[in-house]
């Protein structure tokens, strides 16, 4: 029998590579040796990665010393943000926020715009350099556990035929024992999900914003300006969807263009893809962009729901770290150095369970008081910020200032209850990118011939779905995976960018979303 693996890591995003450095440089510290091994569904490093992304760069500080001094393309083009700014847009102007009202958590001079791809690339090379083991294109289907102790994971299976036999050729997953297994595998992450519904459940349902994106390159006589970040309020939201725009200076005259919309919205029709497109032709807008062209796209979930819908973060085996553990501080608007931070708390906890060699429940509660001051304390100070928007921007801007004053939490409800049959948005004036253009652009690519990994529980509900509420898994996804053809719904999952915001979304909850085969998916570069 194969000997289990010391420290099993889920995800090669920046939480996973965080907790991986960290330990490898811990056990290098103590002239200790464990094997400490990551895994990822992407094929390669940072394919399955997008963010914003405005990055608070000085967590690095505490995991790679020395990090502002290294000549990697990544630390080189990063773009220290010198020019902040925030803007109320209205259907055909602009009026910007004065300073003193954006609040200070909101102020983003001093930060830095990054590339995720190249981040989590930088990180991997970094774990590599530490001895770390990293293993890609091999996607978890499932935690193995003995109650609610985790004791690994089992991969999906590589090679199946369309109907699901066993084809020569075919890979059946293997099963990776371990010690303990860190799950970071991000946003809607099917490994922590499932976990999750084993685990005692959180005060609050997890809630998510949709993140849609492109990355556009400027002509060279540009005006957008180096170092400047914008972000946008108003249109093309309404006022009852909680949401905004972004636009960052990310170099070498590309800029990064996207739209966060809350996913407790509550028209049907509400089609993300096309709202980005909206944003891109108002007027303010379009003349910063002039001349540019759509080099690449992309979509996320966020999980927003904050410090009273945080999972159970430790069990017996097992402790879950960034956007899988929802450590996202939508005050904010940023998660990534929290899931740096939560990596380095995890890493220090384990260690600590390897000298002892004791991996329960107990052993591994220390991880939450390391989150304490440098995770936790942040996203409790933001408790309430996401539930009062819940009241409209118009309420829920001027609450949010205050709402850390409540001795109570806001309860949040799924995002899914609050789609409204009758209701329209009818915004069908965006003229610009098709989705099939928008998901030729992720390069997102499945194998044609293999299971769907999405799962329609019923069909007969999407026919009634579409009745009632028009269907609204067609209008929301961004890659076509969605169709509707004689009242039977048709699906394109080779489209997918593993967003999983549909099975959020479905009203009949009537969407499953599983591994799919190592390898697949988006492939993001400079997002």
């Amino acid at each position: 029998m194969t000997k289990p693996l010391d420290v099993l890591i889920a995800g090669a995003g920046p939480a996973g590579l965080a907790t991986a450095i960290r330990l490898r440089q811990r056990l290098r510290e103590a002239n200790r040796e464990a094997s400490v091994v990551v895994i990822d569904k992407a094929p390669k490093l940072g394919y399955h990665n997008l963010s914003g992304a405005v990055f608070e760069s000085g967590c690095l500080d505490a995991l790679v010393p020395g990090w502002r001094e290294e000549k990697d393309p990544f630390i080189q083009g990063m773009v220290p943000v010198q020019r902040d700014e925030m803007f109320f847009l209205t259907q055909t102007g602009a009026r910007q926020v004065p300073v003193a009202l954006v609040p200070k958590a909101m102020h983003h001079t001093g930060d830095h715009a990054i590339s995720i791809n190249r981040l989590v690339r930088w990180l991997g090379a970094v774990a590599k350099r530490e001895g770390a083991e990293i293993h890609l294109g091999f996607s978890g289907r499932e935690p193995i556990l003995d109650g609610e102790a985790v004791r690994g994971l089992r991969l999906a299976d590589q090679g199946r035929s369309t109907h699901g036999d066993h084809p020569p050729g075919m890979l059946a997953g293997e099963t990776i024992e371990a010690r303990v297994t860190v799950f970071c595998d991000g946003s809607r992450g099917v490994l922590s999900r499932q976990l999750g519904e084993r685990l005692r459940p959180s005060r609050n349902p997890q809630v998510y914003s949709i993140g849609v994106k492109q990355l556009i390159k400027l002509p060279k006589d540009n005006d957008f300006g180096e170092g400047r970040v914008i972000h946008t309020l108003g249109y093309p939201c309404p006022s009852d969807v909680f949401g905004g725009g972004f636009l960052y200076d990310m170099g070498n005259n590309e800029v990064a263009v996207g739209l966060i919309l809350g996913l407790d919205w509550r028209y049907p029709d509400l089609n993300p893809q096309r709202e980005l497109e909206r944003l891109r032709e108002h007027p303010v807008i379009a003349e910063l962009l002039k001349g540019g062209e759509v080099t690449a796209t992309g979509v996320k979930t966020i999980p927003e729901g904050g410090f009273y819908s945080l999972p159970s973060l430790v069990t017996e085996g097992a402790l879950l770290a960034g956007d899988a553990a929802g450590f996202v501080n939508m005050r904010k608007i940023k998660g990534i150095h929290y899931a740096i931070l939560s990596g380095i708390a995890a890493a220090d906890t384990i260690f600590d369970a390897l000298e002892r060699d004791d991996f329960s429940e107990q052993a591994l509660l220390p991880y939450k008081k390391a989150l304490g001051r440098t995770v936790l304390e942040p996203l409790r100070s933001a408790r309430n910020f996401r539930q009062v928007f819940q009241l409209g921007l118009h309420l829920g801007a001027p609450l949010s200032a205050v709402q850390h004053l409540l001795p109570f939490g806001l309860p949040t409800k799924p995002d899914h209850e609050a789609l409204r049959p009758g209701l329209r948005l009818h915004h069908d004036d965006a003229t610009g990118m098709d989705k099939a253009t928008f998901v030729n652009l992720s390069g997102a690519n499945h194998r044609e011939d293999e299971p769907s990994h999405i799962v329609i529980r019923d069909p007969a509900l999407c026919e009634s779905c579409e009745k009632e509420y028009g269907a609204p898994c067609v209008q929301l996804c961004p890659g076509e995976v969605y169709r509707m053809r004689d009242h039977r719904i048709l699906l394109s999952p080779s489209n997918c960018m593993h967003d999983g915001s549909c099975s959020v979304k479905c009203p009949h909850q009537n969407v499953i979303w599983t591994a799919p085969e190592g390898g697949e998916g988006p492939r993001y570069r400079k997002m």
